[in-house]
């Protein structure tokens, strides 16, 4: 650290990841070939030596702070050790989130990923009842920000809880009892669930939630896109300057304005696979269900409510319902 004063500065994962190499020769190496291999799957990921790091500690049971005094030389030698059962961890959890959807677009806490491979490390399953209720736990503790602060207790607090938890299965019921900082948790209320609707816009967390009301789509196979249902330029003025609606009246200015924000709200969005988002693009909802094979397999179309624009608030207040009401079902 005195040599690294007075020459090129090196940030603190430097500093760290050369003490590892002083104990451990190959480290380099070895991390270097993980993080390749890692975020080249499906879409692509942004993982770090800090994440390789930090999941390391974790997964042996000691202390996440990044610091040189942590990886010291038994510390370094006990990771050189399970190095083979950790890289293959990290990796199965890897493709695991890539089943499931997410990747460098849509994952906001890639802290938020370790104690999945934590359970797996510890010789959890990957298997369908587990895979929902993964699915379950990386959204809550995203959209929830439980690592937006204190991240290292929150990891210690969810640690903690799953190893008393058994291991070869993953329930979020494990963890609703945890307390994090700012009396957060991984519990919803059906109250929050429906604050959800207006809290996002299009985005990481809107896809999050998309991915949990359409779990059965292959996103390993297709990219799939966040698609408005009423087309986003459905609502440029020139198009919904002479609107009328149901009542008789045009569109006022004041109305414009909140539709053209609820456009991009969580009720006016599906998930469609790339192509098939390209072609619908700019068609009005009302047509595009014109064609059968659409009609057929849309989700959470409200019935007895017209697709036209003008009934753009009842279509999305029923929308919202169906909508809130499955979220309620795989949430509470």
């Amino acid at each position: 650290m005195r040599v690294n004063s007075g020459g090129t500065v090196l940030s603190k994962s430097d500093l760290l990841f050369s003490t590892i190499i002083s104990h451990w020769d190959k480290a380099r190496d070895e991390i270097d070939k993980l993080l390749a291999e890692i975020n080249k799957i499906g879409e692509g990921y942004k993982f770090t030596n800090d994440f390789v790091m930090r999941t390391c500690l974790y997964l042996l049971d000691m202390s996440v702070t990044l610091k040189v005094e942590t990886f010291k030389r038994d510390s370094v030698l006990k990771i050189k050790d399970n190095w083979a059962a950790i890289s293959t961890s990290v990796k199965d959890t890897v493709h695991l989130l890539n089943e499931f959807g997410f990747n460098s677009n849509n994952i906001i806490s890639y802290v938020a990923i370790t104690p999945i491979v934590y359970y797996k490390y510890k010789g959890g399953a990957f298997d369908t009842g587990s895979k929902s209720e993964l699915r379950k736990y990386i959204v809550m503790a995203q959209v929830k920000q439980i690592f937006g602060a204190a991240t290292n207790s929150a990891l210690a607090n969810i640690r903690e809880a799953l190893k008393i938890s058994p291991s070869d299965s993953f329930k979020m019921s494990y963890l609703t009892n945890v307390r994090f900082t700012g009396d957060r948790s991984l519990r919803y209320t059906a109250d929050e669930i429906d604050a959800l609707f207006d809290t996002f816009g299009i985005g990481a967390y809107t896809f999050m939630l998309l991915s949990l009301l359409y779990p059965n789509l292959k996103y390993s196979q297709k990219g799939f896109h966040q698609d408005h249902m009423h087309p986003h330029t459905g609502f440029e003025e020139e198009k919904i300057k002479d609107l009328v609606l149901p009542d008789g009246i045009v569109i006022d200015d004041d109305r414009k304005v909140e539709w053209c924000r609820r456009r991009n709200t969580l009720a006016n969005l599906q998930l469609l696979e790339g192509r098939e988002n390209e072609s619908k693009n700019a068609m009005p909802l009302v047509d595009w269900l014109k064609i059968p094979e659409n009609s057929d397999n849309v989700k959470y179309l409200p019935t007895f409510v017209s697709c036209e624009l003008a009934h753009f608030e009842e279509f999305m207040e029923k929308r919202q319902k169906l909508m809130s009401d499955a979220l309620k079902a795989i949430l509470l």
